[in-house]
């Protein structure tokens, strides 16, 4: 009698535990449904921004948060750059419409000033975050630049700034001259932190910074830009330890 009550006992047991599985797995496969449509409908809505991104005046009439477009030739990085100083993650996980989007909208760092705008001063660092989405989305592509051989062939991005005083845009060509895998570090640390030179106009800093993004570079470039360039970052997560970052850095050249 005993050993019938514990097989009953271990087939009840072993129904409860295929029940909880099929519960877990169908709550996985609905996230990842949910997950899955998301990102279809904000790459359809960037493929309609795409559309009229030669105008990014008409952009900044539907959106006045845009600052300009960033383009990394042969990548899927080609989106509208956000910029909001009151909220600085406001576009974290939001579209270009203000909705909720699991894959955001590229921004810049609150302190990156990209034009003259009464005392402040245009800084010569401007950070720039986007996603790692795992569809290959937003700034995933960046780690092709892991490649020196990838870097060989696709030395410059573009970072196109709109004037809303002058309703004109300049392109500006970036050549990149540091690419690293970094990560967050402990607040009371004294390692260079990248993520922390964004709002600078001085030429110690400037100095700093590219002494400091060089070093951390995965290879060597063979180019170090000058005070009076201006630079841009582009930042995203990784995967390769706790905090992963990975960045590159360019420097104006037109």
């Amino acid at each position: 009698m005993a050993d019938k009550g514990n097989k009953k006992a271990l087939g009840l047991v072993s129904w409860i535990l295929i029940i909880v599985c099929a519960i877990v797995f169908c709550g996985s496969g609905a996230h990842l449904l949910l997950y899955s449509k998301d990102k279809i409908e904000a790459e359809k809505e960037f493929s309609k921004i795409r559309e009229s991104s030669a105008d990014l005046s008409g952009l900044y009439k539907q959106n006045s948060d845009l600052v300009g477009w960033i383009t990394v030739p042969d990548t899927k990085i080609d989106y509208p750059v956000m910029q909001t100083a009151d909220d600085p993650e406001f576009y974290l996980h939001r579209d270009f419409n203000k909705e909720y989007s699991a894959s955001g909208t590229p921004f810049l760092d609150a302190v990156s000033v990209v034009l003259p705008d009464g005392d402040r001063t245009v800084t010569w660092n401007w950070l720039i975050y986007g996603h790692n989405m795992k569809f290959g989305t937003m700034f995933h592509d960046l780690q092709e630049y892991d490649s020196q051989e990838f870097w060989e062939k696709h030395k410059t991005f573009t970072f196109d700034v709109y004037d809303p005083e002058t309703g004109k845009t300049d392109t500006g060509e970036y050549e990149i001259f540091a690419v690293s895998r970094s990560n967050i570090k402990a607040e009371d640390s004294k390692a260079f932190k990248y993520y922390e030179y964004a709002g600078y106009t001085d030429e110690e800093k400037f100095d700093e910074y590219v002494v400091g993004v060089k070093a951390e570079s995965s290879y060597d470039t063979g180019i170090t830009p000058e005070f009076g360039d201006q630079l841009v970052t582009l930042s995203t997560c990784a995967y390769h330890t706790k905090e992963g970052r990975f960045y590159i850095v360019g420097h104006r050249v037109n």
